[in-house]
């Protein structure tokens, strides 16, 4: 639908109920010293990456012995393709939708994507040709996977902590686990996330790769997070966050008739459904906006603000006459 019609922004992944969360926590935020605004390490902030250790620990049950700090968890992945290209690979194996900008980032490395997580058998002669790149908790179906190669996948966990998955335990085998502090935190215009590996080789390749960004990564940003991170009680926060994602849920449960009574997923953020044109009619009516996955298939992301999130419902079930 049109931007200018869109009232209610149902679309992107932005969860905006953790703003609310963290505004509530927090009363204040530390300004950047004038006289620190020089270059950081490529690889991150110190403090951050140790900082990082424990947050993964306290959300994956995992341990690495090599993290980056990255520009997004998409500047992660795209740091692993492009050096997975200079390497000789070929092909990215992906779940059937996956993050929309996975497209992007795969043929921009010069990569091929195949919309599936099963390997040619001959895989593991000579140089790995092909990779894995398995987001789990899916996006937007919210299937979380256990298949995997430690040699070679990428695992895309940006929504794998409690607040959008009870299954911490649950996690595919990888090379490489990538993470965002914006799915995090809600604080999506820092734009940092991380790279967690146990292979040291690919980890000096990666850091080479860093000294090729166009763009470092944000110092500011990598201290904003580490304030933050230092003054929240993460378990708490992560609960207050599971919390008002299941309301947001509940209200967009109201809505599943539309749908001929397809569920809410009850792991990740999203609401993905195989939608008529009588249903998307009646969100372009009321002006929700969602994103397009395939010829009959939406997606409508349940991370806005309760109160956006409610009056929508409020809005659609109106539109519908109910």
């Amino acid at each position: 639908m049109l931007k200018n019609k869109i009232k209610f922004d149902m679309a992107w992944g932005n969860p905006y109920f953790l703003l609310d969360i963290l505004k509530y926590v927090r009363s204040h935020m530390f300004l950047h010293s004038i006289d620190d605004m020089n270059y950081g390490p490529y690889d991150g902030n110190p403090r951050l990456i140790q900082q990082t250790h424990e947050v993964i620990a306290k959300t994956t049950g995992q341990k690495y012995n090599h993290i980056i700090i990255t520009n997004g968890a998409s500047g992660a992945i795209n740091l692993i393709l492009r050096r997975f290209k200079a390497k000789g690979g070929h092909r990215v194996y992906t779940t059937q939708y996956g993050y929309p900008s996975y497209d992007s980032f795969i043929s921009r490395a010069g990569l091929e994507r195949v919309r599936s997580l099963l390997f040619p058998f001959s895989i593991d002669v000579g140089l790995p040709l092909y990779m894995r790149l398995i987001d789990s908790p899916e996006n937007p179906l919210g299937t979380q996977y256990t298949l995997g190669s430690k040699e070679t996948d990428i695992w895309d966990g940006a929504y794998h902590n409690q607040i959008y998955t009870n299954r911490k335990n649950t996690i595919p085998e990888h090379k490489f686990f990538v993470g965002s502090y914006s799915k995090l935190l809600g604080v999506a215009g820092c734009r940092i996330g991380f790279i967690a590996t146990n292979d040291s080789l690919a980890y000096e390749d990666l850091k080479i790769e860093c000294k090729a960004e166009y763009t470092g990564v944000s110092k500011p940003s990598q201290d904003m997070i580490s304030q933050i991170l230092n003054s929240l009680v993460l378990d708490d926060f992560m609960e207050m966050g599971h919390r008002d994602l299941c309301y947001n849920k509940e209200e967009m449960a109201k809505i599943e008739y539309l749908f001929d009574g397809q569920g809410v997923n009850e792991t990740g953020m999203f609401y993905a459904v195989k939608a008529d044109p009588k249903a998307t009619q009646l969100l372009d009516r009321v002006g929700v906006g969602y994103v397009i996955l395939d010829k009959d298939t939406i997606r409508l992301s349940m991370g806005q603000h309760l109160k956006t999130n409610k009056e929508a419902i409020k809005a659609i079930l109106k539109g519908d006459g109910k």
